[in-house]
């Protein structure tokens, strides 16, 4: 068993190739191993190691609790990679009547900060998605496999533009750009197609949450439909980040048809 673990290892130190249909893996796990070693040559993110955790309202109503993690520099498919983790979980209020239990994973190329893929794991009411999509960067290809609550699944393939992104990546991406209002960032996003997101910056503002008052930048994504981060039916998203240059998401709200879930940044635990 032990010599099994080890080429297991091996093999997903140097990349495994999951573009092989025989090879398909049901999840991207055994594509992560870690840790990798730091290096001058690797861009920064604009605040690691972070974890973020926030308390989510539907409207003035506490429903649940979310956090959001950059912590940890891995290899992924035997490159070194920014791994971030979202999770979103309802409270005991809120599993009465729409539970939820989501988790979202991105790895982002620690040289490059472009997506080498995704892992989503949705529980929220009774939407259900289990979907990964892992991207060659030097080939400019990926390949993602989305599969039904009935274990049936479908597998897409196709190319990429150079530099891609994900959903839970752009977050991470848009924080390292300087963003001004006014000035819109378009970037290039894969979620089983290709899709050009545009961050509208709406401006500056002043606004307080449980963690303490901020000086913000308002941010929109032009997010698709079921396309999000804590929730996946919002209408649209509306970020504000800490204006400096951590760029920290201390709120985010979703417009859904019957109101806003918001997500307001908590105070550190000791």
């Amino acid at each position: 068993m032990r010599i099994l673990l080890m080429a297991i290892a091996a093999a997903s130190a140097a990349g495994l190739d999951v573009f092989d249909v025989s090879k398909l893996p049901a999840n991207v796990d055994s594509l992560m191993t870690g840790p990798a070693a730091p290096s001058k040559l690797f861009k920064r993110l604009p605040v690691f190691p972070e974890r973020l955790t926030y308390q989510i309202f539907l409207g003035v109503v506490p429903v649940g609790q979310a956090t959001l993690e950059a912590e940890r520099l891995v290899n992924f498919n035997g490159r070194p990679a920014y791994h971030i983790v979202s999770r979103a979980e309802s409270n005991r209020f809120c599993d009465a009547f729409y539970k939820v239990r989501d988790l979202n994973e991105s790895w982002i190329d620690a040289r490059r900060l472009s997506s080498l893929g995704y892992s989503k794991n949705l529980r929220e009411g009774r939407f259900f998605r289990d979907e990964w999509a892992v991207y060659d960067l030097n080939k400019r290809r990926f390949v993602a496999r989305l599969t039904n609550r009935d274990a049936a699944y479908k597998v897409f393939r196709g190319t990429i533009p150079a530099n891609v992104q994900d959903i839970l990546s752009s977050l991470y991406y848009i924080r390292a750009q300087k963003l001004e209002p006014g000035h819109p960032v378009t970037l290039d996003v894969n979620t089983k197609e290709n899709w050009p997101l545009v961050v509208r910056v709406l401006g500056r503002r002043k606004i307080r949450t449980p963690a303490g008052t901020w000086r913000t930048l308002l941010v929109e994504p032009g997010l698709r439909d079921r396309e999000g981060i804590f929730v996946q039916k919002g209408r649209k998203l509306r970020v504000w980040l800490t204006d400096d240059d951590r760029k920290i998401p201390v709120r985010m709200s979703v417009q859904l048809f019957f109101g806003h879930v918001t997500a307001q940044l908590m105070p550190p635990k000791p």
